[in-house]
Order: structure tokens, then sequence, then C-alpha cells
């Protein structure tokens, strides 16, 4: 069954400022293909890798390690884009992209989109300022890892979700939480508990509902507000 093409406006926060001449060009190979919550976004581990623009769902980049459990290293919604090896002329992608939330994303060959990045108009600008952005992010996550607490870490990855999905509930299981911030499971279900007795959530049977999202804020370490501004700078 031949896939969906995607519909104007997109949906995506880089498509949709482009111009016509920009977005018409990037989208003449384009397809719309949807991921469940917990898939792996496999096509980028392709060796000729194309790239993904979500129009709905978050999405985790995880990093393998050798204990089988990866760490998080940044969080892609409707505001960027998958495929950052493709921009910097990578031949292999060091990280796997997982779906936290269901969505849809528009699947852009990489030649296609290389060709339009190539021409030095709008896209290239508003790539450059994602990349900026991941840069910024990725070094403060790494500091956040770091320096702060489980509790602090586990506040801030759930208010990035939050402030990324639709919905006050997302699926989400302890055990993956626990690669999210890079801790491990019990002291993850030790703060979870800790957060659904303050009142901050609910967590059952593999969801978290947020229930008082002040309270996460002024739980959580200030590293959420850095990655909050940065985030806001990507859409303004």
């Amino acid at each position: 069954m031949p896939r969906a093409r995607p519909a104007r406006p997109t949906g995506n926060h880089l498509l949709d400022r482009l111009p016509d001449s920009e977005l018409s060009k990037l989208l003449v190979d384009a397809e719309v293909v949807s991921f469940a919550a917990r898939e792996e976004v496999d096509g980028l581990r392709w060796d000729d890798q194309p790239v993904y623009f979500p129009t709905g769902g978050v999405y985790s980049l995880l990093l393998p390690m050798k204990d089988g459990h990866p760490v998080e290293v940044a969080v892609v919604d409707s505001e960027g884009m998958l495929g950052i090896p493709i921009v910097l002329g990578m031949n292999e992608n060091p990280v796997r992209a997982v779906a936290q939330v269901a969505g849809d994303c528009i699947r852009v060959p990489a030649d296609r989109f290389l060709a339009v990045l190539r021409g030095g108009g709008v896209l290239d600008a508003l790539v450059r300022r994602f990349l900026a952005v991941s840069w910024q992010a990725a070094n403060q996550t790494i500091a956040c890892n770091l320096r702060h607490t489980v509790k602090e870490r586990v506040c801030r990855w759930l208010l990035s979700v939050h402030d990324r999905s639709v919905a006050d509930e997302f699926d989400i299981t302890q055990e993956v939480l626990s690669g999210m911030v890079g801790a491990s499971r019990p002291k993850v279900t030790v703060v979870v508990g800790e957060l659904q007795a303050a009142g901050h959530i609910r967590c059952q049977r593999g969801r978290v509902g947020v229930l008082d999202r002040a309270g996460l804020e002024g739980t959580s370490c200030e590293c959420y507000r850095v990655l909050r501004r940065a985030y806001d700078f990507l859409t303004s």
C-alpha cells in the first residue's frame, strides 16, 4: 500500500517555515510514516539514511551501551528533525531513535534533502539553528547526568516530554525511564514513588500522568529551565 503524501501545512516547525519553492522541492519524494509508542525509527540505521521530520509524537535519541541499557542524549518532536548525521556528512548514525509518544513523521530521501539544503536557502538556516540548539541540549544533559540527583533528572525528563506531548499522560515504564535519565531502576522506582506521594504524578501500568506541573518544576534542577529556553529559541 502506498504511503500517504504529506499535507500542507505539514505540522513540522522546520518545514512549515520554508518558502513554497523550497518546500515543494523537498516534498517531491516524501511520504508520511507512523510510529507507535516505543517503536524504533529503524530507517535511520539504513546505509542510505532518510531524514525524518516529526509532525507528531516525541522521539528519544538513544546511545547504545555495552551493558545493553542505552542512555538518552536528546529529545526531538515536531519542532525538529531526525537525521543530524546526514547534515554532518557521517556514513553511520551512532544513536537510535525511539518513539516515546506515538506520532507521524514525514520521511524525505537523503539525496533530496541534501540537494535542497545545499541550495543555501531557508532550510539551511533553520537546520543550522536546530543543530545549535541540539548541541547546547546535549551538553546540558551531560552536565545534568553528572551533577544532579536522580529525582531532579526524572523531573527534568518528565517536564521535557510533557512540553512536547499533546496530553498529560504518556506511556513510559520505569525500566525505560531509568535508561532515559541514566540511573538504576531501583533508584528510579524510589523517585517515582516519592513523586506520586507528593501528588506530582500518577504512575500505573506503564503510563505516567502529570498531575502537578508546578510541583515537578520546583523539584527539577535548573537544567530544565535552560533546555526550555533553548527550545523556545528554536521555535522563535
